[in-house]
């Protein structure tokens, strides 16, 4: 995850009818809107670039699978446990605790991104670096940009160009390119450096696919690319959406379309999309790998439609809903009348629509919103914890961040 604030307009299935103010907290009278931060829509679609309500009446705290409370509300936010820990913030800084709710690496940091393989991105004094389980610095504040480890690489900025490094900190791939993604399956996609447009706002540079060596193995041909899923990524070449091998090779040939979204359309999620805390706002730098491969299909928009495909690109799964979500432990969830629900492989309707949002099943437990209150729901759509909490986040390693009004 980068540091930028932004929110890409391509879609995943998400959290959105919250938002955050800028002390980093929460009011369900708001929305977030696309892109740039610049501002929220509340119930009425109003805009608002300054949302109002009492930032300090809200505390975060984490629930087992019971509903019990484990670590008391405490924290301006909590995060998901990753690898043992979760990122909380407390008094502006962030720090780390473990499943006891014990601080084991003490809030002094200005942005902190979640532990993957045992490394956890940091600011301090406006430069990057990478500290271990200990709270101690292993690699060094000197870059300009950071994101995730994936496959034993992490990608980082110096200046105005990206690259790789190892776990030691040691540049794998020089700094090259105007964005990268994370190593999935072997393989990254990468932006070629191209002459920056101010029609655009952002390089010419088109994105292909590079190795762990940062050699091209699909040249740079197209618009947009996302993670390969799957043995199959998803490109855009001139409007159009398709799907490539590892060979460059199309396999479902270009032709959907693509999907606008509006804050209505998204629901709640958190663990590996969560995204940096930056600059007192929660915001949203998510890993939008949209229509990757789930469970051998994805979901696209054909002909003015949502459906679900195979690896073919054989429609497996009709239109029949407003919107939907991914595949997530055999469940996709699905809007229809303004009420959301969940589908099963063969798009049966196995949980009815009857909640206000949703999310992805995660071990075993889907958060649901009830009358503005949020609670978690088992695989017959039975609340298993009473929808009395202002917001939620998803179970990780047993555990789940949920927020109360202090």
């Amino acid at each position: 995850m980068t540091f930028r604030k932004k929110m890409r307009k391509i879609g995943l299935f998400l959290f959105v009818s919250l938002i955050f103010s800028a002390a980093g907290q929460f009011s369900e009278e708001v929305e977030v809107i696309e892109e740039t931060g610049s501002g929220f829509t509340d119930k009425t679609e109003k805009f608002s670039d300054k949302p109002e309500f009492d930032a300090a009446a809200y505390k975060w705290g984490y629930i087992d699978k019971t509903g019990k409370t484990v670590i008391e509300p405490q924290f301006t936010y909590a995060g998901h446990f990753s690898e043992g820990l979760a990122m909380i913030e407390k008094n502006g800084k962030y720090g780390f605790i473990d499943t006891t709710g014990e601080i084991v690496i003490e809030p002094k940091f200005v942005a902190a991104s979640h532990f993957c393989e045992g490394l956890a991105a940091v600011e301090v004094d406006g430069k990057y670096g990478y500290i271990d389980k200990k709270g101690e610095l292993k690699i060094e504040t000197e870059f300009d940009g950071a994101k995730d480890f994936s496959e034993g690489v992490a990608a980082i900025k110096i200046d105005w160009r990206w690259g790789y490094i190892d776990t030691t900190g040691e540049i794998l791939i020089r700094p090259q390119f105007d964005d990268v993604g994370d190593f999935h399956e072997g393989i990254a996609w990468a932006k070629k450096a191209g002459r920056f447009s101010v029609r655009l706002k952002q390089s010419e540079g088109r994105r292909g696919y590079i190795n762990k060596r940062g050699k091209w193995i699909i040249e740079p041909l197209f618009d947009f690319t996302y993670n390969f899923s799957e043995g199959l990524a998803q490109v855009w070449i001139y409007g159009e959406g398709g799907y490539i091998n590892n060979r460059g090779e199309w396999v479902i040939g270009p032709q959907y379309e693509w999907i606008s979204y509006e804050p209505r359309d998204l629901a709640i999620a958190d663990k590996e999309k969560r995204g940096w805390l930056r600059s007192k706002y929660y915001y949203i730098d998510i890993n939008f790998d949209t229509w990757t491969f789930a469970d051998g299909m994805a979901r696209i928009l054909k002909d003015g439609e949502i459906v679900f495909i195979d690896r073919s690109g054989k429609t497996v799964i009709e239109s029949q809903f407003d919107f939907a979500g991914d595949f997530s432990e055999g469940l996709a969830a699905v809007r229809k009348n303004e009420k959301w629900g969940y589908i099963d492989r063969n798009g049966a309707m196995v949980i009815e629509n009857q909640f206000d949002n949703v999310g992805d099943f995660s071990e075993g437990l889907a958060a649901a919103r009830k009358d503005l209150k949020h609670g978690f729901i088992d695989k017959k759509g039975a609340w298993v914890v009473s929808p009395k909490f202002e917001w939620v986040w998803d179970f990780s390693e047993g555990l789940a961040p949920v927020m109360l009004k202090d």
